[in-house]
């Protein structure tokens, strides 16, 4: 089985946090996961119908929605030198 995870630009692809974010605040299984069932696969896959080659291949879209405002989506940023103290006395 193969998936692909579609993000916005703002989500950094080589950072395994970021798309983990990304899934957890835009993803909704019940109208962004895509399913393609009987797709080529290959001979390698032990868990694919090994005579037909094919198996089931999926996809989440973690983008924002479209008719959502984006702002609401947006990460916060933390300061890179938090200092405890500016907040514990």
């Amino acid at each position: 089985m193969k998936r692909v995870v579609v993000v916005d630009e703002d989500i950094d692809i080589f950072n395994p946090l970021d798309v983990e974010w990304a899934l957890a605040t835009r993803f909704q299984p019940d109208r962004d996961l895509i399913i393609v069932p009987n797709a080529r696969g290959s001979s390698l896959d032990p868990s694919s119908d090994l005579e037909k080659h094919t198996t089931a291949k999926y996809g989440l879209d973690a983008t924002i929605p479209l008719d959502k405002d984006c702002k609401m989506f947006k990460k916060t940023e933390l300061p890179l030198n938090l200092n405890l103290k500016d907040y514990f006395e």
